[in-house]
């Protein structure tokens, strides 16, 4: 069997006096089905996803936990919070994405090859996640009225983002206050593209 191109290990330390042992088979379990999960995506995703883990084991209900306990997380208690996160991750990854369309429905939408998707995707044109195997373009960038069909404004913002796709698709889709309350979606659809590429510009800056 193929060695996998990443390897997930979940290890936490535990005091003694709470220390539960936890069968090999669960813990192997466990990991194993993270790794399944996170193999379905490319490297710069499934650093966000480690980015999203790390804020969530930080988050103030777990230091809730910790200081109503007075010790730190069991490996028990541990491997649960992680876990509950990145499904909470895949959750959200998939409520965006629930509406997306594959290669050949843009192509048959935009009336081209089912190549040009792709040749668009790759050239920042079209916006497109890796999901499962199979590339799935958000139906909202669509525009029948706009150049090329997409959004007027969109390729200048999608080349702004210096961030993976992932985070490019809920940028776009969340409120942004900066905006006046509106997504950058709906400003690019009023005409706002300056101000969005403006916001843009300092979007996975450190």
């Amino acid at each position: 069997m193929a060695k996998p191109l990443i390897e997930i290990t979940v290890t936490a330390p535990a005091p003694a006096s709470r220390r539960r042992q936890v069968p090999e088979r669960q813990r192997q379990a466990v990991e194993h089905l993270i790794q399944v999960m996170l193999q379905q995506f490319p490297l710069t995703e499934i650093e966000a996803v480690a980015r999203y883990l790390e804020k969530a084991l930080a988050s103030s209900s777990v230091q809730e936990v910790r200081s109503l306990s007075g010790e730190p997380l069991s490996d028990t208690e541990r491997r649960q919070l992680e876990f509950t996160s990145l499904m909470r991750y895949f959750t959200w990854r998939r409520e965006l994405l629930r509406d997306a369309l594959t290669a050949q429905q843009v192509a048959d939408l935009l009336h081209t090859s089912r190549q040009t998707p792709h040749d668009r995707r790759k050239a920042g044109t079209l916006l497109a996640v890796l999901d499962n195997g199979v590339w799935r373009f958000p139906t909202w960038q669509f525009d029948p009225q706009g150049p090329d069909g997409v959004i007027d404004g969109l390729p200048e913002v999608l080349s702004t983002l210096q961030v993976p796709p992932m985070a490019q698709v809920s940028w776009l889709t969340k409120v942004n206050p900066v905006l006046d309350g509106l997504t950058p979606v709906e400003a690019l659809r009023r005409g706002q593209k300056d101000w969005v590429l403006d916001e843009a510009t300092g979007v996975g800056q450190p």
